[in-house]
């Protein structure tokens, strides 16, 4: 018996269900990159979202929803999630979906992503997080300090196969699902790179995008990771 990948309804691979974990055969992660990267081409100036500005009344209470998230989210505490404001709702959409439905979250060895999933039950249902998600999207982006140091040069080599997806600017694009670096902060760009690298994200068979993620990494090392993220620092909006 085995269970088939997707990606807009195309099927790009099967997987037994017999095989160990929930890895895929490095025929079908190939098929994954080589599909994102071949479309990514073709549609790189996509950056158009389909998502509406929130009524004041929607305003009120998905600002009243978003409290709780900036125990974390925010500099209040030490140890602290990633700063969210400005990302698209698509995306953000997209990651609570995931988090919800168990594709993210349910690693043990991915301490920080498990205390988002140990969250799920308050964005359980689709207008909680499409209320959130349009929230997070109206928020400012916030500027950083980089503390990642790297060779931007070396960098800017290897960023050459992430434009693709993630636009040369690092903007990304809706229509491939990538997420835009250019507003995240670069400690937790290289943080997800390393656990992508490790199988500690990306690891579900349902998470398509994760899975080619990860697949792309494959070859890359620690000091990879330093020279990509210092090159994109460069990105930061400002």
């Amino acid at each position: 018996m085995e269970s088939v990948l997707r990606i807009n309804g195309n099927v790009i691979g099967k997987k037994p269900h017999s095989a160990v974990g929930m890895t895929i055969s490095k025929l079908d992660s190939y098929r994954l990159v080589t599909i994102g990267c071949s479309i990514g081409l073709l549609l790189l100036a996509s950056g158009c979202s389909s998502s509406q500005r929130l009524s004041p009344e929607e305003l009120i209470e998905a600002k009243a929803l978003y409290e709780s998230c900036l125990v974390c989210h925010s500099v209040q505490e030490m140890q602290r999630g990633p700063i969210i404001d400005g990302l698209p709702a698509w995306y953000s959409r997209m990651q609570l979906d995931k988090f919800r439905d168990g594709l993210r979250g349910q690693n043990a060895l991915n301490k920080s992503e498990q205390l988002m999933g140990s969250a799920r039950d308050r964005f359980s249902d689709d207008r909680t997080i499409a209320l959130l998600a349009q929230y997070i999207e109206e928020l400012s982006v916030q500027p950083y300090q980089p503390v990642v140091r790297g060779d931007a040069e070396k960098g800017a080599q290897l960023y050459t196969s992430c434009i693709p997806c993630h636009g040369d600017r690092g903007q990304g694009n809706e229509v491939l699902k990538s997420p835009p670096l250019n507003i995240q902060e670069d400690w937790y760009l290289i943080d997800q790179l390393r656990k992508f690298a490790s199988g500690k994200r990306g690891y579900h068979i349902k998470d398509i995008e994760g899975i080619q993620m990860a697949y792309t990494l494959t070859n890359f090392e620690e000091n990879d990771f330093k020279d990509l993220v210092a090159y994109i620092q460069g990105f930061q909006e400002r």
